[in-house]
């Protein structure tokens, strides 16, 4: 219920089943189950309540899920994991914090996790000045068969769609325009079949700045579907800084407005709005 009305946007009423099945959790405990429950539960807490307080709860719910071997314990620690770095804390935290999820992944031969994080920590790697990133070796998993990442990454849709979200925030972080755009680009031909994930109003804000980026450097016909595309991404955040959590999401949708005022050449809009968002930040 509680993912359900995530999808369609009702995220007060979301929250409401998400406390429901944790009153249930507790009142009947069901040990192969609890994890699971607690998993779904976070991820509605994601959007309502602080982010940074918020991922914690993704550690609770690895260690009950752990207790019965579900599966969800590894994809918990992954969460946690990497919204450690996405939601501001600092480096060597989220670094630490990685590299226990990976060496839990590769214990258990996980080799979708271990694809999946590594861009991230390769960015958190970079951002510390350091370049000892993994490579992409090949990974081992539980039949003994080897994948190389990428062959990981690019064989499902929804997997591509968090590799190039990684590509594209890193290309913004460090500055790289090439890179931004084509990953970028990637991202939107595989937007439709994305899931609703942890990582999702993290995803919709930096490709939304990348799109205005973009859309500020190119011709007019290619500026306008660039300029559409983080107006769309604006629009949503919006949405969520009104319905769900203004902490979350207040100072992220007066980021892209501004972006939206500064592609609009508005300039002193644009500036008022970037002041508003470092208050808000």
């Amino acid at each position: 219920g509680s993912y359900l009305a995530l999808i369609g946007g009702e995220f007060e009423e979301g929250y409401r089943y998400a406390k429901f099945a944790l009153s249930l959790m507790k009142k009947i405990p069901t040990r192969a189950h609890d994890g699971m429950i607690m998993f779904y539960s976070n991820l509605t807490k994601l959007y309502v309540e602080p982010a940074q307080s918020s991922i914690e709860c993704y550690l609770d719910s690895c260690k009950v899920a752990m207790k019965s071997g579900n599966s969800c314990a590894v994809v918990s620690s992954l969460v946690h994991s990497t919204l450690c770095l996405w939601s501001g804390k600092e480096l060597n935290v989220a670094v630490v914090a990685m590299k226990d999820a990976m060496k839990e992944s590769k214990y258990h031969k996980n080799v979708v996790v271990l694809a999946l994080m590594r861009p991230t920590f390769r960015i958190a790697l970079r951002l510390m000045g350091q370049s000892d990133a993994p490579q992409q070796d090949n990974l081992p998993n539980a039949f003994g068969e080897t994948f190389k990442e990428d062959n990981i990454t690019e064989k499902y849709a929804a997997h591509l769609h968090t590799i190039m979200f990684a590509k594209l925030s890193e290309s913004l972080i460090f500055r790289e325009f090439n890179e931004a755009r084509d990953a970028a680009d990637k991202y939107f031909s595989v937007d439709r079949f994305a899931s609703l994930t942890p990582l999702m109003f993290f995803k919709r804000f930096y490709s939304g700045l990348v799109s205005f980026w973009v859309a500020r450097e190119m011709n007019e016909s290619e500026s306008n579907k660039w300029f559409k595309r983080g107006v769309e991404r604006k629009d949503e955040i919006e949405k969520m800084s009104v319905s769900a959590s203004t902490w979350n999401f207040q100072n992220k949708a007066y980021l892209l407005q501004a972006e939206e005022q500064f592609c609009s050449r508005n300039f002193e809009m644009a500036e008022t709005l970037y002041d508003a968002a470092i208050s808000s930040s």
